[in-house]
């Protein structure tokens, strides 16, 4: 459906609408739409996985993109922002996952609404839970994707010693502060979800009404969740964007000296080929200048 050997810089809208984002896309609106017919009348909740969807469609078109510049060109494996459609996959599940738990809520509401507030505590523990997963999720084994690698066997050298070389990567601090901040972030915002709702069921006041469908119905009450939920809705997606452009940035500074010296062991005719291909690639696909 789409046209990854096209060698225009645009990405077109056929090369964007490719088989796995109207997958995703198709699957995620479906589920939406049924959600949307249990009656829903306010919308906060149903924000979070269209936030995630989005990152996991970000990611898709990312992918498609490098995999439509760079399948044409021989020679590297270019990846500044990790695994992309591993990621994708990561999010486009968490969002689904969402859908289900807010469906499911939403359906106790109308037909258990006497029990909706027995189900608030593991919903108001798991649906965040997930939520913040996805964001989590994304940037583990970032040392193993995030990099930048020339393969060799393109050429087809009998002579060449080795098959790949590591052009950029995080180093090990880069690698660590982001695993760390990625974990204590994640554990320590849960926590206070966790500690908030549980002060919640002991009867303090630290939550804010959220109507469900099936809210007034034999005079039950509406959801109560506490005010994490704001922050947990901003600061996940928040940190995600700092952290990939803090492996972008690090994994496209590169000199030519640098560069150079990597390759100098390699013939000068391929030398040259992949110095030319390095600068299209950085120039077309991320607007990034390749340092002289």
């Amino acid at each position: 459906m789409s046209d990854n050997n096209s060698n225009s810089p645009d990405l077109l809208l056929r090369e964007i609408l490719t088989e796995a984002i109207l997958r995703d896309v198709i699957l995620f609106t479906l589920f939406y739409i049924f959600l949307l017919t249990q009656g829903w009348d306010n919308l906060l909740l149903l924000i979070f996985p269209i936030v995630t969807m989005s990152f996991a469609v970000f990611f898709r078109i990312i992918g498609t993109n490098k995999k439509r510049l760079t399948g044409y060109r021989s020679g590297f494996i270019y990846n500044p922002l990790g695994a992309e459609n591993r990621n994708a996959d990561r999010l486009a599940f968490v969002s689904i996952l969402q859908l289900i738990l807010l469906f499911w809520i939403g359906a106790e509401s109308i037909y258990h609404p006497q029990l909706i507030s027995d189900f608030a505590f593991y919903f108001n523990i798991s649906y965040f839970l997930i939520y913040s997963f996805g964001f989590f999720w994304i940037f583990l084994g970032i040392w193993n994707y995030c990099k930048v690698i020339l393969d060799l066997s393109k050429f087809e050298r009998n002579t060449l010693k080795e098959k790949q070389i590591v052009i950029s990567e995080l180093n090990f601090k880069q690698i660590k502060t982001i695993s760390y901040a990625n974990i204590v972030i994640f554990l320590v915002l849960n926590l206070l979800n966790v500690i908030l709702v549980l002060i919640m069921f002991l009867g303090f006041n630290i939550t804010f009404p959220h109507n469900l469908p099936g809210t007034g119905i034999e005079d039950s009450m509406p959801l109560f969740i506490p005010y994490t939920t704001l922050i947990l809705l901003v600061t996940f997606p928040l940190v995600a964007l700092i952290f990939l452009k803090i492996m972008f940035k690090n994994i496209n500074n590169l000199s030519a000296i640098e560069f150079k010296a990597k390759i100098s062991d390699l013939p000068d005719e391929i030398q040259t080929q992949i110095t030319k291909n390095l600068k299209i690639i950085n120039r077309k696909m991320f607007d990034v200048s390749f340092n002289e």
